[in-house]
């Protein structure tokens, strides 16, 4: 079934980011996204009749400019239940709708995308706060150019990308075929020079520096003519300017044109004046065009083109543009240069390329799994009786636990005494021999009211002769397609910096920061926890606080304090899961229980520092970090660490950096739950 979308956007006159939904309007796929529009400025219509055309139903939110009403509109078409996913493309109404999304319950509650088509320093400031500390609840951001990437702050950083959107270019490159007919309606000579901007008349497009770049040439005796394209609140005063000049029919100013495309296809050189850009959609139907380009050298602009794709010149430099354009006007031959660069560029703006890498994220393919290129001989299949011996073998040597007489007991704990099941293994076997290993922990979720399947891809070992051949991801991906086949609905973990480039290339998804909270011991141990950046030790310390899971079970603990229900995405706890998970002698946790709340502990060594992790975390919250703060003291630890939001005025401060990154993989066709619907705790995270 297809995921339907809402998109939101503050208007759909015909600027950039409204021809953009246009565009995509047409090249998704029915079968994967159905989408609706809801837009606020009830004047900027011009694109209705075409998304309308393209099946896209829009929503107007305002009657009039000051209309008051249009954000409770917007929040009750968000908590209306219909849709999966809402899509902001602009900040103050997707700054509301991400609000009124938060509100409807995690069983129904839409995943939230943006995309950010401008950088965020060229929004207002309110704007740019309240984008900023709404986005937290997104899934995931695309920003139309590595400009407006680098401008994004926060948490968004870690689940954004780059994505150059893109537009229709056949039919883009079809409009050349009236070129002829448009200069004639135009009234532009066939040996007339015409220069062609489309652009709205707004600051950002600079129209006073483009008008008095043509007073210079002008004045120069430079021939050519130039046609503008465009509306907005600057109209008139660009109209003035231009009497004010006496720029008379070299410069038309088209004003507002449904054809503007046809009207860029007329032109000898594409020209652009801007203050700031995102990627300009007109840009890139220049370059569909094959049009030479006389730009600014702002927002995603040059990285788009590269340096030799234009003809650069800085912002706000009226001279310097005059310069280029006669520059470009008289000489043939750097024209025919820069109109190749263009139609190169312009490759790389296909629609329905970014349609595909947005579905993607909406909605990621099931992994398929083929046999790897260059691993003749080698078989990969899953484990078969009597080869753990040999796979915990190559796993001890290749992760460094060669000497570790513990280790076989924490791998016999993790995979073969788990409730949730017995995990499965895969294996690449050269020549009778085990090569690599690749082994999923069987875990459970529990979600509006049903138990989600799942596995945590933990344990992974190649024997180093063997690495760089493919065998992780041939043995993930062919573990995966087996186990989807087998009813599984998501793999998930939490990868370190090296590894989570392999698993996003195989689809994973990231969710976001887990980020802990931590309380001191004393201020005086803060310099000696920030320095501790290392690896905790594998294996806890014994506690001496508290008393073993088992105890405190058989105790009745559970009757004191029941395991949550409803909320989002957790750990199906049992008292099974519980008493595997918390009362292992490999990896010794406590119960702490004061009679107002019980947290599940461990102790571990960092470095120089001693931590106090919390695991789990029973009763009201309040009390819980009131027992943690006061174990420890008691404990002998340095600092106490739990997930979830600081609370300085209790003790428990932010710990900038740090925190395991979520990723996801969907073995379903279903999105990605975003980071706000999990409700998770460190025991179902931290490495073991």
């Amino acid at each position: 079934m297809a995921v339907h979308v809402l998109w939101v956007i503050k208007g759909l006159g015909p600027g950039g980011a409204e021809r953009l939904l246009v565009a995509l309007a047409g090249a998704h796929d029915p079968e994967v996204a159905t989408f609706e529009c809801a837009f606020v400025v009830p004047w900027k219509d011009h694109l209705v009749a075409d998304l309308e055309a393209r099946g896209v139903r829009c929503h107007c939110l305002s009657t009039s400019r000051r209309d008051p009403r249009w954000p409770i509109r917007l929040a009750r078409l968000a908590r209306s239940s219909r849709f999966d996913v809402v899509h902001v493309h602009s900040p103050l109404p997707g700054s509301i709708a991400r609000l009124a999304a938060r509100s409807v319950p995690k069983a129904r509650r839409p995943v939230l995308f943006t995309t950010e088509h401008n950088a965020w320093r060229t929004f207002r400031r309110p704007t740019r706060w309240l984008n900023r500390l709404t986005n937290r609840a997104d899934r995931f951001t695309f920003a139309v150019s590595a400009e407006v990437a680098g401008s994004l702050r926060g948490p968004v950083v870690e689940r954004s990308t780059v994505l150059v959107h893109g537009i229709d270019l056949p039919s883009v490159r079809a409009a050349a075929g009236g070129r002829a007919a448009m200069r004639a309606a135009l009234g532009v000579g066939d040996d007339e020079f015409l220069f062609v901007t489309v652009a709205n008349h707004r600051a950002q497009k600079d129209y006073p520096n483009l008008l008095a770049a043509c007073a210079r040439l002008r004045a120069h005796g430079v021939p050519f003519r130039l046609a503008a394209v465009g509306q907005g609140p600057l109209e008139d005063a660009a109209r003035a300017l231009h009497a004010e000049l006496g720029l008379g029919d070299s410069v038309l100013l088209l004003g507002y044109r449904a054809d503007s495309v046809d009207v860029l296809a007329a032109a000898d050189a594409f020209v652009m004046a801007s203050k700031w850009e995102g990627l300009p959609v007109a840009l890139m139907e220049a370059c569909a065009l094959g049009l030479p380009c006389v730009l600014t050298e702002v927002g995603g602009m040059p990285d788009a083109l590269g340096p030799d794709g234009a003809r650069w010149v800085p912002p706000a430099d009226a001279s310097a543009l005059a310069a280029a354009m006669a520059e470009v006007a008289g000489d043939a031959a750097l024209r025919a240069d820069l109109a190749a660069h263009a139609t190169t560029a312009g490759e790389q703006f296909d629609v329905r390329r970014a349609a595909r890498e947005i579905e993607r994220h909406y909605v990621p393919p099931v992994p398929s799994w083929d046999a790897p290129v260059g691993l003749e001989g080698i078989e990969v299949r899953r484990a078969g009786p009597g080869e753990e011996a040999a796979a915990i073998a190559l796993c001890q040597q290749v992760l460094g636990h060669a000497d570790d007489a513990a280790w076989p007991a924490l791998f016999q704990w993790k995979h073969r005494e788990n409730p949730f099941g017995t995990s499965p293994m895969w294996v690449a076997v050269d020549d009778g021999r085990i090569v690599a290993v690749r082994v999923f922990m069987r875990w459970q979720f529990r979600h509006a009211g049903r138990v989600i399947d799942a596995v945590r891809a933990v344990d992974t070992a190649t024997d180093p002769a063997y690495q760089g051949k493919g065998l992780f991801t041939a043995l993930t991906l062919q573990g995966l397609s087996e186990l989807e086949a087998e009813g599984v609905e998501m793999v998930f973990n939490t990868p370190n910096t090296q590894s989570r480039p392999g698993y996003l290339k195989m689809g994973w998804q990231v969710v976001g920061r887990l980020r802990p909270a931590m309380n001191l011991r004393s201020p005086v141990a803060l310099p000696r926890v920030m320095r501790s950046r290392v690896p905790a030790s594998l294996f806890p310390d014994e506690p001496t606080v508290g008393v073993p899971m088992g105890e405190w079970l058989d105790g009745g603990g559970l009757d004191r304090f029941p395991l949550p229900s409803g909320g989002g995405l957790r750990t199906a706890w049992t008292p099974d899961t519980l008493r595997w998970r918390f009362g292992a002698a490999v990896q010794p946790c406590r119960v702490v229980d004061d009679g107002h709340a019980a947290i599940v502990v461990e102790r571990r060594r960092r470095g120089q520092v001693t931590e106090l992790v919390c695991l789990l975390a029973l009763g009201p919250t309040v009390a819980a970090d009131r027992l943690l703060r006061r174990t420890v003291r008691r404990a002998g630890a340095d600092v106490a660490l739990r997930l979830g939001p600081p609370r300085p005025h209790a003790g428990f401060l932010p710990v900038p950096g740090a925190g395991p990154i979520l990723t996801c993989r969907m073995l379903r066709p279903e999105p990605t739950p975003p980071l706000d619907d999990w409700d998770l705790e460190l025991g179902s995270v931290v490495l073991f």
